[in-house]
């Protein structure tokens, strides 16, 4: 079914481009646990006006991205496109719920939705941390 002119009108308001977004995200696997951490995300987004990682100021060819880990889907930062990008490209140590940052590697994982997190600069350091810490707080039957 086509879009109304007030639908139309309704989508560049705040609300509808809040609801617009909210929704794009959700749909490319964002998790957030309240519609707060939600808002704040977006809050970011709206006010970001450099890149995160490149510091390049946002264009219409590189435009600005929510960059969320694909493993756990929680929010990372506001990157451009080009960042965003490669950031998905990038080969992370295979393991999951380990992922790359900018300068260290990061396990993260939600746990009855309470986030975990733990960063390092020594990937076997973290591998052996992911370990311990999921063999005794997740697998314990």
């Amino acid at each position: 079914m086509p879009r109304t002119e007030a639908q139309k009108l309704n989508d560049l308001t705040p609300n509808g481009k809040f609801f617009n977004k909210k929704n794009a995200w959700k749909t490319n696997g964002l998790i957030c646990e309240t519609i707060e951490e939600l808002e704040g995300i977006y809050g970011l987004y709206i006010c970001s006006e450099r890149c995160e990682n490149c510091n390049c100021v946002y264009t219409t060819d590189n435009k600005k991205c929510m960059d969320h880990c694909h493993e756990t889907g929680n929010f990372r930062n506001i990157l451009c496109n080009s960042c965003n990008a490669k950031r998905n490209k990038r080969n992370t140590s295979g393991i999951p719920n380990i992922s790359k940052d900018k300068n260290s590697w990061r396990y993260q994982i939600k746990i009855k939705g309470k986030l975990h997190r733990k960063s390092s600069t020594d990937l076997e350091w973290l591998k052996q941390y992911k370990l311990e810490y999921e063999k005794n707080n997740i697998y314990i039957h």
